[in-house]
């Protein structure tokens, strides 16, 4: 029931501050200015292990300071003879307190199927994190910058409702079109 109060409470935010937001730009600068991309990926692997992976975002700019966006991801993960196929994203929010720190929160959904060989179908789990921190970027040109983030998931409990092995999650990626 939280967590559906908690996408309720972000798409309200969302629509809220897009509606001032075109009202406000429709005086300015056009949307391609507001809109940005970017992301992480990652790959890992060893002779019985395999982990594919890529998280797109695209946010939008309502201030020099404050945007709000949508992430999702891809995992695919090969251990042994079983695989696992897993998606899932959602809407985050980031606050640039200078040029180079910034705060982040996060709701994610993933939905992880793991498909054990002899089974006809993957069998399902699905998690949801609420990831509250602080972020570092570096630029990397005019327009793009590489993001560390450090995070920590609201809703782990002892790690049973959480795909992640720590509350505390590190992530790395890069943006482009934010600055």
């Amino acid at each position: 029931m939280k967590i559906k109060f908690y996408l309720g409470f972000f798409l309200l935010l969302g629509i809220t501050l897009s509606h001032a937001q075109y009202r406000q730009s429709s005086r300015s600068g056009g949307l391609s200015d507001k809109i940005y991309f970017g992301g992480g990926g990652g790959f890992s692997g060893g002779t019985q292990y395999l982990n594919l992976s890529v998280s797109p975002l695209v946010g939008y700019k309502f201030t020099e300071q404050f945007s709000a966006g949508l992430q999702i991801t891809y995992q695919y993960t090969k251990f042994g003879p079983a695989t696992a196929s897993n998606y899932g994203g959602g809407p985050f929010l980031r606050y640039n307190f200078s040029p180079k720190f910034f705060g982040y929160t996060q709701y994610e959904y993933l939905n992880f199927g793991l498909l054990i060989p002899g089974a006809s179908e993957p069998e399902r789990y699905h998690f949801n994190s609420w990831f509250v921190g602080i972020g570092y970027t570096e630029p990397l040109g005019r327009n793009m910058a590489f993001n560390i983030t450090a995070l920590y998931n609201l809703l782990y409990q002892d790690g049973s409702n959480s795909p992640y092995n720590s509350p505390l999650q590190f992530r790395v990626g890069i943006v482009a079109g934010l600055f």
